[in-house]
């Protein structure tokens, strides 16, 4: 495409960016306490992208403001270009420079951060202490709102319902297995003995949800659920020394099992591997240190 510099020369990147952060914040106040500026400077702003866009951009809504429909529709362009500014014209030193210094915050299960954790810690020891990592657990119902603000660089999770700004990639695939104290009287789980006791596992949602549920509604069969937790490793302890049965990854199964004594039974239910996804915000997707993030996580994840 040809560069038309003279209508170019009408948006300079203080409008970007003011239209980015209008478009997210919706809010003239919002977005000018974000920029650091004054209401009145960021209403100037809005005025003259809306002469320049022919858009209102801001719209009154019953409530409050909302974006309009080609606001939205060019917010996802809008970050891809601050975030390629930032990447490709700003940021030249190099990952792991002393000067550099990065922070990651990645949502993830317990069972995940067990099985990719332990390869990245020592990736980043090797990084001259530049990076840090904070771990937080998975809110299905708020952790894509929390990729949107920025509260988390990353999030690592089973497939989720998202937006067409969220961008995944598929690390690896896991199977559950059933999992007992190594004195239980089981040498295979059948469909029936599993019914039969008393189960406890980490759900898909919040509440009781499995991802064996639709198998059972199939087979119009329900099974005892007594716990339900979002920490797999707590799964592994409450099942020593019972008689429940506990769903668990196999990989991580294999781990808990080895440290705890616990006996690995197939799983009775037909069904598929499932993956394991990590998802990220569009505007981080050409970020320098997120791109090592990522590539460093597939990499550990091919090992398996």
């Amino acid at each position: 495409m040809v560069i038309d510099y003279s209508s170019l020369r009408k948006l300079d990147l203080n409008l970007l960016l003011a239209l980015n952060v209008l478009i997210e914040e919706v809010s003239v106040t919002r977005a000018a306490e974000k920029l650091n500026m004054s209401q009145s400077a960021m209403s100037y702003a809005l005025k003259r992208l809306r002469l320049l866009l022919d858009d209102p951009i801001l719209i009154r809504s019953s409530r409050d403001m909302a974006t309009t429909p080609y606001a939205r529709e060019i917010s996802v362009s809008v970050r891809r270009i601050l975030t390629d500014i930032q990447s490709n014209l700003l940021e030249k030193k190099t990952v792991g420079s002393s000067e550099n210094f990065q922070d990651f915050r990645i949502a993830s299960s317990d069972y995940v951060e067990s099985i990719l954790g332990k390869t990245f810690l020592e990736n980043l020891a090797s990084q001259n202490g530049t990076m840090r990592v904070k771990i937080s657990d998975v809110n299905r119902a708020a952790v894509l709102g929390s990729l949107d603000d920025g509260s988390i660089d990353l999030l690592i999770d089973v497939n989720l319902q998202h937006k067409n700004w969220h961008l995944k990639q598929e690390l690896y695939r896991e199977e559950l297995v059933c999992v007992v104290h190594h004195d239980t009287d089981v040498a295979e789980t059948m469909l029936e003995q599993y019914l039969q006791r008393c189960h406890i596992l980490v759900p898909v949602q919040d509440g009781f949800d499995t991802l064996i549920d639709d198998f059972l509604v199939r087979q119009q069969l329900t099974q005892n659920i007594i716990w339900s937790t979002p920490h797999f490793m707590a799964l592994s302890f409450l099942t020593t020394n019972s008689d429940y049965v506990a769903l668990l990854p196999k990989r991580m199964a294999q781990k808990c099992a080895r440290l705890l004594g616990l006996k690995i039974l197939s799983s009775p239910f037909e069904g598929p591997e499932f993956p394991i996804f990590m998802f990220w915000h569009q505007r981080n997707d050409n970020q320098t240190h997120h791109r090592w993030l990522r590539n460093q996580l597939m990499e550990i994840a091919q090992s398996l």
